[in-house]
């Protein structure tokens, strides 16, 4: 079976390499993350894959990410190497797809036992897509995306005729942490009825077979459609506000969802953004012997690091509430009017963002743009304030003051 080890340590890198190959595996090595990410998009890419996590051009665990979110690309098992070993980046390896973490120095039995057990799996998976599944009430037509532990499948509700977008975990590959992620998941979910977010339709939910049914929204990512419709800055706003509204009613049910950023948004053919997966949302009032969130989960550095709050990219899970996802959403609006990032991270790796965006004052768009409109600079730097109690306050509040300056706009100009 075909391994790829990729890292620019020449040393660790040979080592590797004369340790796995009298293990009977056909070995390919990259010396950087480009070249990595080429022989794994190739076309006959390796199944398995040793990532270091910390590369010239692109990191490992951007690389996972990107084989991981592809529904195309075949399932390729992920072993990210990495010198931290922290519980918190072991978390956010497992976040960005990997299906396994190894802390250097490698011990060789140890790697050996593990590459062992990832050709187990590997060889029960299908090299193009994972077989398709059955689920009572559902004709499955085709996947539709493909991660580390779920697969999502287009379906028909058989009864009702309804279109469903189904994701299931595989329960084979899922740690309970992953299957306790989903559990809340769904749970979440269930609480939401707005048509800003994602309706859930139906939910199975045992160790053996867990998944739920929701809304297929025929459309594209919120960062496609700003892409390839290049939208007035006007409707962009819109979209932001109505976006506030979904987020609005998320936070009056005590939900955070700790993840915005511009795919985990989808724009429907009607122009209607939908929020979707809450899979790192917690509540807003977790009690501290909560069984269902340790102080591990809550602690770490979950989320996207270029759409974090200060507070999420230091860690302080206490500061963090809802008023770190209307940074989020701050963000992008950022990023799409003026095609930079509020700290100006938008080519570092994962930690010099995450020091960046906790360590810096977000910039003044003005300071980018001087024609920039003052009054939505002034908004821009309420919402993007380092102290959240300097923020606004709710997401109603952001939507109501972005569709009063577009109100004032739209007189101004009336004049």
């Amino acid at each position: 079976m075909k391994l790829l080890i990729a890292d620019d340590n020449p040393v660790w890198r040979k080592l590797i390499e004369a340790a796995v190959t009298p293990w009977g595996y056909d070995v390919v090595v990259a010396e950087n993350g480009r070249q990595a990410l080429a022989e794994l998009q190739s076309e006959d890419p390796p199944r398995m894959a040793l990532l270091d996590w910390q590369m010239p051009d692109i990191e490992g665990v951007e690389i996972c990410s990107r084989i991981k979110r592809d529904p195309e690309h075949p399932f390729t098992y992920v072993i990210l190497l990495t010198s931290r070993d922290g519980e918190e980046d072991m978390i956010a390896g497992l976040d960005a797809g990997a299906d396994d973490y190894l802390t250097k120095p490698i011990v060789a039995a140890l790697l050996k036992s593990r590459l062992a057990a990832a050709k187990r799996i590997v060889e029960a998976v299908p090299p193009v897509q994972w077989t398709k599944p059955q689920v009572d009430g559902f004709e499955i037509d085709r996947i539709i995306g493909k991660g580390a532990f779920a697969t999502v499948w287009r379906a028909k509700h058989i009864a009702t005729g309804r279109m469903a977008a189904i994701k299931i975990v595989r329960a084979d590959l899922a740690t309970d942490t992953v299957f306790n992620r989903f559990a809340r998941e769904i749970q979440v979910m269930r609480k939401m009825d707005h048509p800003g977010i994602a309706a859930i339709y139906a939910s199975h939910l045992e160790r053996d077979f867990a998944y739920y049914a929701m809304e297929l929204i025929d459309g594209h990512s919120l960062g496609h459609y700003v892409s390839k419709k290049n939208p007035k800055a006007t409707r962009i706003i819109e979209m932001i506000a109505l976006i506030c509204d979904a987020l609005d009613h998320a936070h009056r049910q005590n939900i955070i969802h700790r993840d915005i950023k511009p795919s985990n948004v989808m724009v429907t053919d009607a122009g209607q953004p939908k929020l979707v997966d809450f899979g790192l949302s917690k509540s807003m009032f977790q009690s501290s012997n909560d069984s269902s969130s340790t102080t591990t989960v809550d602690g770490a550095v979950l989320g996207t690091p270029l759409f974090m709050s200060p507070e999420q990219a230091r860690a302080d899970s206490e500061s963090v509430d809802h008023r770190s996802d209307l940074y989020a959403v701050a963000t992008m609006l950022f990023l799409f009017l003026l095609r930079e990032h509020p700290h100006g991270a938008t080519s570092m790796g994962r930690e010099e963002t995450m020091e960046m965006i906790a360590t810096t004052e977000a910039r003044r768009a003005t300071s980018i743009n001087p024609k920039f409109n003052p009054q939505l600079d002034e908004i821009l730097a309420k919402c993007l304030a380092t102290d959240p109690d300097e923020r606004y306050q709710t997401a109603g509040e952001m939507a109501q003051v972005l569709r009063q300056f577009l109100d004032d706009r739209a007189a101004a100009r009336a004049e």
